[in-house]
């Protein structure tokens, strides 16, 4: 399913903030804002980032984020339209190298983006080694194989889009995984358009299986219209009971494998805010269950987890360490409440100024449970073999405790390096400033939080101790490449 980039949010925290009340969504998006109109956001954005940001040097040096900082007030000499004002406040703010950091457009431009028609690319895609695949064609044109490499869409190479695409995603560290991640989740229309002509179709440059190049532009399949006096069957609503026992199936599951025999296989899509307390009654039944099984090996798959609520990711935790333990050893924030905030909830600009707490050194930390020393559940823990599974999605707190994990547990972690980077992440809370003239959105995380982990790779994700990478083929087919040839995998 096609989703809109404009409208992606990954969230660690429950906190929101606004600094403006937002704009009639009859504001026109093409519309050029003055020179000073665009320096006074510049200006705001800047000052909101140097004042309360966690990790705004965590990934990069003063004197280069200053420079960056420099390019971009220079280029604020004439009159623009969001889109572009947009792309050159998001490549600043990506090079904080900071997931959870970000623009994102005005509420006016995601209404009006909305109502367009757009030409979506017909197929979907895979990136591998810094080169393009063809994953799923869903255009008319046959010859567009699975596994077919991409070399240049309308004239530009794949050497070009790949790094100009990057650059508009934030993320942890200096890794691409996260980034990549993005691009095949169904967002490489979106951020091509933010850097290139959309068209009806698009001219390609591939090259097939056997090495042959050759150009194609492949044409979406045409609609089928119903049957004349066909009736449209609607499906019949779920109930509520259906509807949430339906969203907590899509959230976690579990399933018995016969091979390797006596493996469990923990699926957890996300660590959603709304449910802590289904999931800890699911925990509890599980890790029942597999002491009543005697099962040997656990796998948990957080591939594709975008992280959540770190209390669900201690929960776990408490089944899988034999005694204390930390999945946050530390949360700092530079200020207690930022300038430009204020802890009035009358106030549109509101900060929860109970989620800080002063330390007896005098900073600033997270005011949550989660953050610290935590005791794991006597009696309960799980003796077997842990593998976890990872790639380019994991992010936030579920790489956070892949980190915090393997540093505590001997562990076998197997996949793709995490999105989210090993040492930790900027979050805990997210406020959402809106700039003052053209309305478009900061998310601006406020404490920094540092895994378990006690030698991180600098600017890396979690990596695997076992890499596997599926191929373009395998996407399409729907084949698991991990659990296909899981009992070959594991020490």
């Amino acid at each position: 399913m096609k989703k809109l980039l404009l409208l992606l949010s990954l969230c660690t925290g429950a906190l929101g903030a606004s600094a403006q009340t937002p704009p009639p969504v009859a504001a026109a998006p093409a519309a050029l804002y003055s020179v000073e109109q665009l320096q006074s956001d510049f200006a705001y954005l800047r000052r909101a980032l140097q004042e309360a940001h966690p990790g705004l040097y965590w990934y990069t040096p003063h004197d280069s984020l200053d420079r960056a900082f420099a390019r971009t007030a220079a280029a604020l000499s004439h009159p623009m339209a969001e889109l572009a004002y947009w792309k050159l406040l998001q490549t600043l703010v990506a090079q904080v190298h900071c997931g959870h950091t970000r623009v994102q457009h005005s509420a006016a431009y995601r209404a009006w983006f909305r109502r367009q028609p757009h030409a979506y690319f017909p197929f979907t895609v895979a990136i591998r080694q810094n080169r393009l695949f063809v994953v799923d064609n869903q255009s008319a044109t046959p010859d567009l194989q699975p596994g077919t490499e991409i070399l240049a869409i309308d004239g530009h190479p794949t050497a070009e889009i790949l790094p100009r695409l990057r650059a508009l995603i934030s993320a942890d560290g200096y890794g691409t995984s996260f980034q990549d991640h993005e691009l095949e989740a169904g967002f490489f229309d979106e951020y091509y358009w933010s850097c290139y002509e959309a068209r009806p179709a698009y001219p390609l440059l591939v090259r097939d299986s056997s090495g042959h190049q050759r150009r194609l532009t492949p044409q979406p399949k045409p609609v089928l219209a119903a049957a004349p006096g066909t009736p449209a069957t609607p499906a019949a609503a779920p109930s509520p009971e259906q509807a949430q026992a339906r969203r907590l199936a899509r959230l976690r599951s579990v399933r018995y494998l016969d091979t390797p025999p006596a493996t469990a296989l923990l699926r957890i899509s996300s660590f959603s805010y709304d449910e802590a307390d289904e999931y800890k009654t699911f925990h509890a039944a599980l890790f029942a269950e597999l002491a009543q099984r005697r099962t040997k090996r656990l796998v948990v798959d957080l591939r594709g987890n975008p992280g959540g609520n770190n209390a669900i990711a201690v929960d776990l935790l408490k089944y899988l360490l034999k005694s204390d333990f930390v999945l946050t050893t530390s949360a700092l924030a530079p200020v207690r409440i930022p300038s430009f905030m204020q802890p009035d909830p009358g106030s549109p600009a509101f900060f929860d100024t109970t989620q800080v707490k002063r330390l007896p050194d005098g900073r600033f930390g997270f005011a949550a449970a989660t953050v610290g020393v935590q005791h794991p559940y006597r009696g309960h823990y799980f003796r077997g073999q842990v593998i976890l599974l990872v790639d380019g999605g994991t992010f936030s707190a579920a790489s956070n405790l892949a980190a915090s994990l393997r540093a505590q547990r001997r562990i076998t972690i197997i996949g793709q390096e995490s999105g989210g980077a090993e040492a930790g992440l900027n979050g805990g809370t997210l406020s959402r400033l809106e700039l003052p003239q053209t309305h478009l959105v900061v998310q601006l995380p406020h404490f920094r939080l540092l895994t378990a982990c006690a030698n991180p790779q600098p600017g890396r994700g979690v990596r695997p101790d076992r890499v596997v990478v599926p191929t373009p083929q395998q996407v399409a087919a729907h084949t698991d490449a991990i659990l296909s040839q899981l009992a070959t995998l594991l020490p």
